[in-house]
């Protein structure tokens, strides 16, 4: 009998449990020459807002190292390694310059590039400026956020822009949050539709205005792209079936539907409310960085609150550690969840069930993308500039279809299994081109009755 099933076959087994285990080194280690850590290096992530460079330099750690990120005189950004290359004090106790940043301790001068510009110690003709060159990552800035690319060089792929960042009637505002544990434990979280039954529903009652009906199992379908995984949630209210799609690119950017929703009635292509990622810091902590959505035509309550968003402040449940120790405790949120698992979850004490068939999935592609680039075999990136952006779907999408007493659950697999075929066929569209082809095709195929009423 092994020692697994020794201890299952009994009550207070406790003491069968305790041996230490490791945990599932090649995800969550993100280090340099770590396998994940090389992996994520090939990928654009956010780094910092905006609002964070001011007139000091600012220290960070991404993916285990030291950094220090600022905007010089002339406005160009830099993030550098943290420490001089002459005698290793720290940079940020530098002064920023027209160009670069000059250090406290001996006066050598680093562009935003890591170029030495200056050693005013050395002799005239000294040629350690063009000898060696300081750590320095290219950064991309973007509507609030800072972005980096910290891998090989001639492997760095263009900025992406995606779709979502450009939706008209959209306000997006930027926001982060610190987490003290893992960033697999935080990113998992985006591919678990289940989560929200019990977690947001029916252990303490719905935690989001307008989502009410989430406290019912959900008919869930997951599409893999080449780039992550798009999946949608399906359950019924009333005649209405409603659709919500998500966004999940690997390795940690993802999209939901729409905030402070009233999902009432028909509804074609809603979009996101939220478009985020999980930045490591290191092996133990992470920050999201993201953009909340604004818009009427996908938070028609209008309860957000545009004043609760930014640096370590989200407006909707749950979502940091600055609320009470006794509201955390009545009332657990995302942020427990995540946290609570401990600084690295330990995948061997785990036993996932059916509903754990997005986080399956997620592990595998990452492991054979973490497995790809050790063969030195390229991953795929989202792809997209402003004039054609990547194309993503996270939204809603809400149908009038009367029920199927025999089989209603296929009833919603297949309504969804359609509409995401529809989304996708859309893909050689733009923008408004593109919304009238779904609701086309979406009138089409389901008739009109399926969207009666919609926008009265």
């Amino acid at each position: 009998m092994t020692e697994s099933a020794r201890w299952t076959n009994k009550k207070y087994g406790g003491y069968h449990t305790r041996e230490n285990l490791d945990d599932d080194v090649d995800l969550t280690r993100v280090g340099p020459a770590q396998p994940c850590g090389e992996y994520m290096r090939r990928f654009w992530f956010p780094v910092a807002m905006t609002e964070q460079l001011g007139e000091r330099p600012v220290p960070i750690r991404i993916l285990g190292e030291d950094l220090v990120i600022f905007r010089d005189l002339s406005g160009n950004i830099g993030l550098l390694h943290r420490h001089c290359s002459h005698r290793r004090m720290s940079l940020e106790y530098g002064r920023i310059e027209q160009h670069g940043i000059r250090c406290a301790y001996h006066g050598w001068q680093f562009d935003a590039d890591g170029a030495i510009l200056d050693t005013p110690g050395e002799p005239a003709d000294s040629n350690i400026k063009e000898k060696i060159c300081h750590g320095a990552y290219p950064i991309h800035e973007y509507k609030g956020l800072v972005f980096a690319y910290m891998g090989p060089p001639d492997e760095k792929p263009e900025f992406p822009i995606l779709d979502s960042f450009n939706i008209e009637g959209h306000e997006m505002i930027p926001y982060s949050i610190h987490s003290p544990c893992n960033w697999l434990q935080e990113s998992e979280n985006s591919m678990d539709p289940f989560h929200s039954v019990f977690l947001h529903g029916r252990v303490n009652g719905p935690q989001f205005p307008g989502l009410e009906h989430f406290v019912a199992l959900p008919v869930v379908q997951y599409f893999k792209r080449p780039e992550g995984f798009v999946y949608s949630h399906c359950r019924r209210q009333g005649d209405l079936i409603m659709m919500r799609f998500h966004d999940h690119i690997t390795p940690t950017m993802a999209q939901n539907g729409g905030m402070f929703q009233k999902l009432d009635g028909p509804k074609v292509f809603g979009r996101t409310s939220l478009t985020k990622w999980v930045t490591p810091i290191d092996d133990t902590n992470s920050r999201k960085f993201g953009w909340r959505h604004f818009n009427d035509a996908d938070e028609v309550l209008r309860q957000g609150d545009k004043s609760g968003v930014g640096w370590e402040k989200v407006d909707f449940y749950g979502q940091t550690a600055h609320r009470t120790q006794e509201e955390r405790l009545s009332s657990p949120g995302d942020w427990e969840a995540w946290t609570s698992q401990g600084p690295i979850n330990i995948h061997q004490r785990e036993y996932l069930g059916t509903t754990d068939e997005g986080v399956s999935m997620l592990r595998t592609k990452l492991r054979k993308d973490i497995r790809a680039v050790q063969r030195g075999k390229p991953v795929a990136h989202p792809k997209g500039s402003e004039a054609a952006p990547y194309h993503t779907y996270g939204g809603d999408t809400v149908l009038r279809i009367p029920e199927d007493s025999l089989d209603d659950p296929g009833i919603m697999r297949q309504a969804q299994s359609q509409v995401a075929k529809i989304y996708f066929a859309a893909d050689q569209y733009e923008e408004g081109d593109r919304r009238e082809f779904i609701s086309g095709e979406i009138h089409k195929h389901f008739g009109s009755e399926a969207v009666r009423g919609m926008g009265s």
